[in-house]
């Protein structure tokens, strides 16, 4: 959690569309995540990014191109999209709260330009699906993107779904809010695949876990050498799980969830991922709102969007390269 000093100047930020609230990452948020990554070992160091002309317009074309019900959605929460360098992964969303009286404002999103400046949308999703592995053999291609949309701006609009995922959930009660002690209750998203061991640590139902689940590490060193592609996502194609990324934890389950069947089922673009051995295919993995496992997370995604969420928008169009 992030505590200010300067709550009316975050308050201000909620009056403007969501296409205007791009900010450098101020130096209060910097603090945090510095902290944060020094206390996990992290090398990052982060730094404020200056959207140059180009970033802004694709930043504004991957806000405008989301559909009303999801900017409806993240409108009332969402206090900045906040660019630098060092974080340490793409995207970071937290909380802020006044300093004083301990009020939250609403929640921040941060982007590391470092690890998105030179990618397009295929090139980046590619590049996140292999960081658990590593070695030669196997690796995977993602395609979330048509070739004449592979560019920056939806790459960064794709993220920023994930992102408005985690926004979402500091605004609801279908999960417990990150930043306290998880209460022992019903949550409705969270008790379709996970519940709370005697430990107090967020665990899969037996019906949702998968060999290697829990040895996936995205933003760590614990790489699994690339042969254990075949056995993680041959678990996960019986999980109920929308990806390997949303089987690490419930707030990354519903992040994806929510990313994915925005893009895929909202807007009618591509989510596809391949298996390769030495760069030949081998096998194109299912796809998660097309399978029956899906169904439970599709009824939860179509009540939290609206009905009227549920055909394709393509009036909103991309301007930006």
């Amino acid at each position: 959690m992030i505590y200010t000093s300067e709550p009316q100047q975050w308050r201000t930020q909620l009056s403007l569309p969501i296409e205007q609230r791009i900010l450098p990452l101020p130096d209060e948020v910097r603090n945090i995540v510095h902290q944060v990554n020094m206390a996990s070992g992290l090398d990052a160091v982060p730094a404020p990014c200056v959207p140059d002309p180009a970033l802004q317009a694709d930043l504004r074309a991957a806000l405008a191109g989301m559909p009303a019900a999801v900017r409806d959605l993240v409108g009332p929460l969402l206090l900045g999209v906040c660019t630098g360098r060092g974080l340490g992964s793409s995207g970071i969303t937290d909380i802020v709260a006044d300093a004083v009286d301990g009020r939250i404002l609403g929640c921040v999103v941060l982007l590391d330009m470092d690890l998105l400046e030179t990618h397009t949308a295929n090139s980046w999703a590619t590049w996140k699906e292999n960081l658990p592995f590593g070695g030669p053999g196997f690796s995977l291609a993602a395609t979330i993107a048509a070739p004449h949309d592979d560019t920056r701006a939806h790459a960064l609009q794709f993220l920023l779904l994930h992102e408005f995922g985690h926004v979402v959930t500091a605004g609801g009660s279908f999960l417990p809010r990150w930043w306290e002690p998880a209460p022992a209750a019903f949550f409705p998203f969270l008790d379709l695949s996970w519940h709370m061991n005697a430990a107090g640590r967020f665990v899969p139902w037996s019906g949702s876990d998968f060999d290697l689940r829990g040895a996936v590490d995205f933003y760590g060193t614990n790489k699994l050498h690339s042969d254990a592609i075949v056995t993680a996502y041959a678990g996960l194609e019986g999980s109920d799980f929308p990806s390997l990324y949303g089987a690490t934890n419930p707030y990354d389950d519903f992040a994806e969830c929510f990313a994915s069947y925005v893009h895929s089922e909202l807007l009618g673009r591509p989510y596809a991922l391949r298996v390769d051995y030495d760069g030949v295919p081998q096998a194109t993995l299912e796809r998660f709102w097309a399978s029956p496992r899906s169904e439970a997370k599709r009824a939860f995604m179509r009540e939290l969007l609206g009905e009227t969420a549920v055909v394709a928008n393509d009036e909103k169009k991309f301007v930006a390269a």
